[in-house]
């Protein structure tokens, strides 16, 4: 019989309790927007294309901004674009560029899936309160 004595570090009990519930409140989001037939890195798309405020985005704007980066961002976007909650041109200036802004559509999608999303997210920090989530925020950010 094989016994251990020695204790698992309190860094890796962070890292993988980090992991984990980083997967539920994933789960818990793409469950949310997914019963509006869309995904969580679609979700994040639109959010980024309506913060853009009319502006026109590049693809590697819209990249670098993600959440979950990933080389899926043109399969992503050209989903949106099939439903019409994306806006792709070509830049009249350089071909090789295209113009990415959220249409009509897209933003009254967000303005249904914020409640949703915001209810969801009270519902997963429901056990803390105002000062423990700024107390965390903070730590979170020295990692």
């Amino acid at each position: 019989m094989f016994t251990t004595t020695s204790q698992v570090p309190l860094s890796r009990k962070l890292i993988t309790t980090l992991i984990k519930k980083g997967t539920e409140v994933t789960e818990a989001i793409n469950a949310t927007v997914k019963e509006h037939g869309i995904t969580l890195q679609q979700f994040n798309v639109l959010r980024i294309l309506r913060g853009r405020k009319g502006a026109v985005a590049s693809l590697q704007d819209v990249s670098k901004d993600m959440i979950h980066a990933n080389s899926n961002t043109t399969r992503v976007i050209d989903k949106l674009v099939d439903k019409k909650y994306v806006k792709r041109v070509q830049c009249p200036t350089d071909r090789r560029q295209i113009e990415l802004t959220i249409t009509e559509g897209g933003l009254n999608l967000l303005k249904i899936l914020d409640e949703k999303v915001d209810a969801t997210e009270e519902q997963l920090t429901q056990n803390l309160d105002e000062v423990t989530m700024k107390f965390l925020l903070e730590q979170l950010n020295r990692l």
